[in-house]
């Protein structure tokens, strides 16, 4: 077989991401050389110089190799020699990770800056996972950067848990064609743990070393012709943070109050000061210093959202970190609504995962002890921010929704078997579940009513929005209401949920069916229960209250109001026209071919040359059908 080395298929098993140190998941890339398990087995006959590879790390690994059933990790052959690159940065100098020893030199320069010169120059790693996504979609993303990449950087491509092969071949196709200066590389494994994490893992492991930053990418995300200069310029004006976070934009024609909504996160939340200087990570476009991101071992899979759990250990690292508010890249949004609140879900349940074990991992960590020197001012201001913004998408009215739940049922039962109780008085605690609801909703409302959006200012979204789109984004986010309310609390008792990617295409083609599956999306518990509350409470009830029935009303109004903004929105007029769409890209990918890629709208030097395919045949390598993420 041919041995091709930019296109690498495969069906191995990776367990990477679940092994919890950061030398098993380093050693775990090197078990298929077998010169280096030589090396640190003790048994080499090669003369190694003092400049392969830090003592102390070869001492480090040796004591891990026990440690993995190496039947578990590694790569195909193919591919071995790239994650081998990962140990090049040790190479017995203060810039390698000598943290075993108890410090580092990023820990401790992390105040002092760096200086990107010739010498040390910006250099950076687009990685890409993918899952199943769109050929068409995955190219159409990795010619915008190829459009905006320096001749150094390079674009990896980790397609994972994803056992079809017609829903990866194009985009492996289009990646072996490529000329070999472009330094574009495609890996795909049917099977990784750990979810994104694991696979951002592998792909630590599989980059060249001598990038000095990590740019996630997501599929969709195309970027915009200023962005490699726009993250430079970042990087160079905050040279010693590890983590510089960039907005999430979306380009979609229509459904402006889903943008205006998803966007408030960025331009209102994030924005502020407070946070901007203490930002987490929200996934694509965080620009992450690759030395930082070894140190701490790595992407934790502790949290489905991967992306705000490194941020959080990063800042008890010690670790900086930055939002840049420039819109550099532009997304899709998702296609349904169902998808829509799925992805609300996932970034819920994350989110308070991370908050959940927030203290123990603090306490836990390596650097503990650093941590504690802070100033209690410094170190409340941190957590302030952690909780700012890991609740964004949470609201605290989940007991007060059951409490209404439980107060209508005892009142049904005392209704419906005269109780001699006095039904009056149970009418008590509703009015504390609408004084609450009262809170949230005037809280969020006041929220977009200061959301100037500053950010759009950079896109064709022009002027900041009206008060008309502004209580139009406000009832949008209503609906997500019960989400953030309720689909955190399995977190409190340790349910694990799955990550459940984002489709980018879906085909509804009848308007019944849209309808249909719009209404089976729409949460529905708080506009039944204020409704059966409406109905307790009415003046044709014995138990009428006025001011409980009109909030009841209200609230059902608010409701209705909400999800027809939403409806709005994701109508059978936008399936329509995300159709079409999805029709021309599926087109585009069925013929795929040498001919077919069209590169007039890449600007010199980087425009898409084509290798001859006998030089970079695709390939296969061995098989294992063991599935990881269930």
């Amino acid at each position: 077989m041919t041995v091709n080395k930019e296109v690498y298929t495969g069906t191995r098993s990776i367990f990477l991401s679940s092994l919890p140190m950061m030398e098993n998941r380093l050693s775990a890339y090197l078990f298929s050389d077998g010169i280096f398990n030589d090396r640190i087995l003790g048994n080499s006959t090669v003369n190694d110089s003092k400049n392969d590879f830090n003592p102390l790390m070869i001492d480090l690994l040796k004591s891990a190799v026990p440690k993995i059933e190496r039947s578990k990790v590694g790569l195909y052959k193919d591919s071995a020699l790239k994650g081998n690159r990962v140990l090049k940065d040790y190479n017995g100098s203060m810039d390698g990770y000598a943290d075993v020893a108890g410090y580092s030199r990023d820990t401790l320069n992390i105040h002092t800056g760096r200086s990107y010169t010739s010498e040390n120059p910006i250099r950076l790693s687009f990685q890409l996972m993918t899952r199943a996504e769109p050929a068409a979609m995955v190219i159409e993303t990795i010619k915008s950067l190829l459009a905006i990449k320096a001749d150094d950087d390079e674009i990896l491509i980790v397609d994972n848990n994803n056992t079809q092969t017609t829903l990866y071949e194009p985009l492996a196709q289009f990646c072996a064609i490529l000329a070999a200066r472009h330094n574009v590389h495609f890996y795909h494994i049917d099977s990784v743990a750990g979810f994104k994490a694991g696979a951002l893992n592998l792909a630590l492991g599989l980059m060249d070393p001598n990038c000095s930053h990590i740019v996630v990418v997501d599929s969709d995300y195309k970027a915009l012709p200023q962005a490699r200069i726009s993250i430079a310029n970042a990087i160079e004006r905050y040279p010693s943070h590890a983590l510089l976070q960039f907005p999430q934009f979306y380009r979609d024609a229509g459904r402006v109050d889903i943008h205006s909504e998803l966007n408030h996160y960025f331009n209102h939340h994030l924005y502020r000061p407070f946070n901007r200087k203490r930002a987490l990570s929200t996934g694509t476009y965080a620009v992450i210093r690759r030395r930082a991101l070894l140190d701490l071992g790595g992407w934790s899979g502790a949290s489905i959202t991967e992306d705000a759990q490194m941020g959080v250990l990063m800042h008890g690292r010690g670790l900086r970190s930055q939002f840049v508010p420039e819109v550099i890249a532009t997304g899709l949004l998702p296609t349904t609504l169902h998808d829509l609140m799925s992805q609300r879900r996932r970034w819920i349940y994350g989110n308070m995962q991370v908050l959940n074990t927030y203290f123990s991992t603090a306490s836990n960590s390596s650097t503990a002890s650093l941590s504690t020197k802070k100033k209690l001012s410094e170190r409340l201001a941190y957590m302030g921010a952690h909780l700012s913004q890991l609740s964004a998408w949470v609201n605290f009215t989940g007991i007060f929704i059951v409490m209404q739940l439980l107060t209508l049922l005892i009142i049904t039962g005392a209704l419906l078997f005269s109780s001699s109780l006095n039904i009056h008085a149970l009418l008590a605690p509703l009015y504390i579940v609408y004084a609450s609801y009262a809170i949230f909703l005037g809280r969020r409302l006041w929220a977009y009513m200061q959301d100037s959006a500053p950010l759009n200012q950079q896109t064709s979204n022009g002027a900041a929005p009206s008060l008309s789109n502004r209580l139009r984004v406000w009832a949008v986010h209503l609906n997500f209401w019960e989400l953030g309310a309720l689909s955190w609390w399995p977190v409190l008792w340790g349910q694990k949920k799955p990550f459940i990617c984002t489709p980018k295409q879906e085909l509804i083609r009848t308007r019944k069916s849209v309808y249909v599956a719009n209404l089976m999306a729409m949460p529905k518990v708080l506009l039944m229960l204020n409704i059966t509350t409406a109905i307790i409470v009415s003046p044709f009830s014995l138990l009428y209250s006025p001011l409980l029935f009109g909030c009841a009303v209200m609230v059902c109004i608010l409701k209705v109001w909400a999800a027809k903004v939403m409806l709005d929105n994701y109508s059978y007029e936008e399936y329509q026209v995300a159709n079409k769409k999805v029709a021309a890209e599926t087109l585009i990918t069925k013929n795929l071919s040498a001919k077919s890629f069209v590169t007039k709208n890449l600007s010199q030097p980087h425009m898409i040359s084509i290798a001859k395919s006998k030089d970079k045949p695709l390939t296969s390598s061995f098989k294992d059908d063991n599935a990881v993420n269930f």
